[in-house]
């Protein structure tokens, strides 16, 4: 048990918390340096973005919650008039317009891409290997999750609000709005994997 001495001294949960807190906060603002990597499209309202890469990163560095609060801090600051949603944008209109639902899946997208990470980790632990073959699996399971959360998550919220906005159908709004963009967002999976794995030990806090 922890003795106080002093006023000034804080628990090492609270001093936890704090650097989760401040990690959190660091991936909302490389997502937001990443919204300006923005291509847009003729053919579709969605543009090409860099976005999703944070939220991928956010999920497999930080876990499920404090992923998904990173992605809550993101949102928020672009709610309250900061130009931090792809093509300079910002406000609640963003959040409710035609590719409102990408955003709002950024943050289920993140918690299910943690949740996987941990839950693959665990596997890990549990299986003989080191050297170039653990980090392949591991790799590969970072993969796996970025996939599912980063793109899965985030693809299936985005072409459903984008069908129920504009009046497409599913398959119509698949087309436009999913379609286009997923071999990008494969190679962000890609990248995202190899970036977890490499700053593990650096980046991974006490998750939960």
């Amino acid at each position: 048990m922890l003795t106080m001495n002093s006023g000034n001294r804080t628990s090492p949960k609270s001093s936890e918390t704090l650097r989760n807190l401040l990690k959190s906060s660091i991936m909302a603002a490389l997502t937001s340096a990443l919204s300006l990597i923005t291509i847009p499209l003729p053919f579709s309202p969605v543009p090409v973005t860099g976005q999703s890469l944070g939220v991928m990163l956010a999920g497999l560095s930080l876990g499920p919650w404090w992923g998904a609060l990173s992605m809550s801090l993101y949102l928020g600051i672009g709610a309250f008039g900061f130009p931090v949603f792809s093509g300079g944008r910002s406000g609640f209109s963003a959040l409710l317009g035609p590719t409102g639902g990408y955003l709002w899946g950024f943050v289920a997208g993140a918690w299910v891409t943690g949740f996987i990470s941990q839950l693959t980790e665990r596997l890990l632990t549990h299986r003989p290997g080191t050297g170039s073959r653990r980090m392949s699996l591991t790799w590969l399971f970072c993969f796996l999750s970025a996939t599912i959360g980063g793109i899965v998550v985030v693809h299936l919220a985005g072409v459903y609000y984008l069908a129920r906005v504009t009046g497409r159908t599913i398959h119509e709004a698949f087309l436009v709005g999913s379609l286009p963009f997923l071999i990008g967002d494969f190679f962000k999976a890609a990248a995202g994997a190899l970036v977890a794995v490499r700053l593990e030990r650096f980046s991974r806090p006490h998750r939960v």
